[in-house]
């Protein structure tokens, strides 16, 4: 990495040195020789955006295509309610009930709660009028763990992890003293330089080096509502500037603090993650702040021996490196870090993570696809998440065999998610289909960003009212289980009903759920199972009057909290057939199929 990361400055020195003298030339009368310089700046230009996409899915075309609205631009909101009106496509599929293809854990869909939140740090503007840095620009209010509603609505997803993590997770001090003192905690001296400076202030105030403050009340919460809510929790222990001495090494010394708190309290934190999106370090910190490879892999094994010490129950998992559309890692041929991370640290991890969103939200200063609500009717943009997981499978199994993987960050758009599309029913389309995929992609669990707040959170924060993702993610955990079997199918325009099938979510295995998703926007899918006993089955239709709202109707009725605090029950309809099983799909709507497992 160290060579990669001085041959642009090279390039330019080069470029730059010979430019001089052709100035020179055409200040003595050499007007000629002058038509190079536009040459050698597109030579320059070229060699930078070839670099800057190294390791990429895609090219240049593919990152000025993602700039504008794709089609279909006109979308008629109520298709999905009213049907398509002229003619229909069929899909023939056979669900494969043999040997399931892969077995995913039954906290398979997670979700977080980004430590900005938490500890009311830097976040996105809810407004979403501008183009912002970092991780956001305006200090969340502090999240309030202590919201029944929000216990209701939490507690009808379980089982599942709650991950606290983030951008702000490499910026934030531990605070476990409270009155300077916990019962008989010791957490040892301070480090003599560097930006970690330690010491025993309680004062409230952030330390230098850090930018915010997780308190022993804070932690305490959130330790109860995962309890309480039958969550497994995964935290981030902060592996940034602030934990650093001079010469940049991570000193374990507030992490120690955390850990032994926890302990004593009997907190069982089931994963520790250490540093948050390593690789990107240099967009979110500072290019002098980018941690190298060889360093961060001695960091994570004092990050495991602390752990083994005050958590031995716990599992680690290294960072979890961000991966965009098309370019894969951002500026891999520099900032590269997944594959020569995992090979030097792949027996200290118990999992591996990584992230991935499909598009960015028009709070991003930078895009490769910003969002749009037909951006993922594109079966080639969602299939992108399927290249990407193969890559971190092929990389998990030549440095950390056997490992399980997880996709520990994921939402419909980065940057807080994108307005009128991540929070709204068109949302859900995408949702569906990546669970389905990576569930297909043997990846253990998805932690979707986040359980509130923003415009990709599952719940509205302030309000705590429910969207669509939020019915759709209940949906899963009560239909989907954990056997995933193969899917064939063919018909002209396949590619456009998504089909997948698990097991049912049941005491038995007598049953079958088919997820089939119509991403067309014009044409009703009509889809025959000709694989099942006597065609009966249980139908749960799910369609909207508006898909860029919020509204979300099952079997025609609406979902939603009754008196404003307790769940609808959940039931299909019945569907009897004649003959073989069919089912028509309207335009941008999806289905929940569930069929005996008896086959003919």
């Amino acid at each position: 990495m160290k060579l990669r990361l001085i041959i642009l400055p090279v390039l330019l020195y080069l470029v730059f040195t010979f430019l001089i003298p052709l100035n020179q030339w055409y200040r003595s009368g050499g007007a000629a020789w002058l038509l190079l310089i536009p040459a050698l700046l597109g030579l320059l230009l070229f060699a930078a955006l070839r670099l800057a996409l190294w390791g990429g899915s895609g090219g240049l075309r593919d990152v000025i295509r993602g700039q504008s609205e794709p089609e279909p631009k006109n979308i008629q909101a109520d298709i999905g309610l009213r049907g398509g009106g002229g003619p229909s496509y069929s899909v023939r599929a056979s669900i494969q009930l043999g040997e399931p293809i892969a077995e995913i854990s039954e906290r398979y869909l997670s979700f977080a709660i980004d430590t900005a939140q938490v500890v009311g740090g830097k976040w996105w503007d809810p407004s979403a009028a501008r183009r912002e840095t970092g991780s956001g620009t305006i200090s969340a209010p502090p999240f309030d763990f202590n919201r029944t509603k929000l216990d209701t609505l939490t507690a009808a997803l379980a089982p599942a992890f709650l991950r606290i993590g983030g951008s702000e997770a490499d910026r934030v001090y531990y605070d476990m003293r409270g009155d300077k003192s916990v019962g008989d905690i010791s957490v040892g001296g301070s480090v003599a330089s560097g930006n970690y400076t330690g010491g025993d202030d309680a004062s409230g105030e952030t330390p230098a080096g850090f930018e915010s403050v997780l308190s022993r009340a804070q932690w305490d919460a959130a330790n109860a509502f995962v309890d309480r809510n039958n969550l497994n929790l995964m935290f981030t222990l902060n592996a940034g500037p602030g934990t650093r001495t001079y010469a940049g090494n991570w000193h374990p010394e507030n992490a120690k603090e955390l850990l032994v708190y926890s302990a004593k309290k009997g907190y069982p934190i089931d994963v520790w993650e250490f540093g948050n999106e390593l690789n990107v370090f240099f967009a979110v910190h500072g290019a002098g702040e980018q941690v190298p490879v060889d360093r961060y892999c001695q960091d994570l094994k004092r990050a495991r021996e602390l752990i083994m010490k005050h958590s031995h129950k716990s599992k680690l998992a290294g960072q979890g490196s961000a991966y965009w559309p098309v370019l894969g890692e951002p500026l891999s041929y520099f900032f590269g870090y997944f594959p020569e991370y995992l090979g030097g640290a792949g027996d200290l991890l118990d999992l591996v993570t990584w992230h991935y969103y499909p598009q960015q939200s028009r709070r991003g200063r930078f895009a490769v696809r910003r969002a749009y609500p037909s951006r993922l009717l594109d079966p080639v943009n969602l299939d992108e998440a399927q290249y990407w997981a193969d890559k971190i499978a092929g990389c998990r199994d030549q440095f950390a065999g056997g490992k399980p993987i997880w996709m520990g960050e994921t939402g419909n758009a980065q940057f807080g998610g994108e307005p009128g599309v991540s929070d709204v029913f068109i949302g859900g389309l995408w949702w569906l289909d990546q669970l389905g995929l990576m569930a297909r992609a043997e990846q253990q669990v998805v932690v979707r960003q986040t359980l509130t707040g923003m415009d990709y959170g599952l719940i509205d924060d302030d309000t705590l009212e429910p969207r669509p993702d939020y019915w759709n993610s209940l949906l899963w955990k009560r239909l989907m289980g954990k056997m995933v079997y193969g899917v064939e199918k063919t018909g002209e325009s396949s590619e456009k009903l998504r089909l997948y099938a698990h097991g049912s979510v049941s005491k038995d295995d007598s049953s079958v759920t088919v997820l089939a998703i119509n991403l067309d926007h014009q044409r009703d899918a009509v889809l025959t199972l000709p694989d099942f006993f006597d065609g009966t089955c249980e139908l749960y239709r799910i369609t909207t009057p508006d898909i860029f709202g919020r509204t979300v109707l099952l079997n025609y009725e609406p979902l939603r909290l009754i008196d404003d605090q307790k769940l609808p029950k959940i039931f299909g309809e019945r569907q009897e057939n004649q003959e073989l099983p069919t089912v028509k799909i309207n335009p941008l709507s999806y289905a929940f199929i569930k069929f005996s497992r008896k086959r003919t």
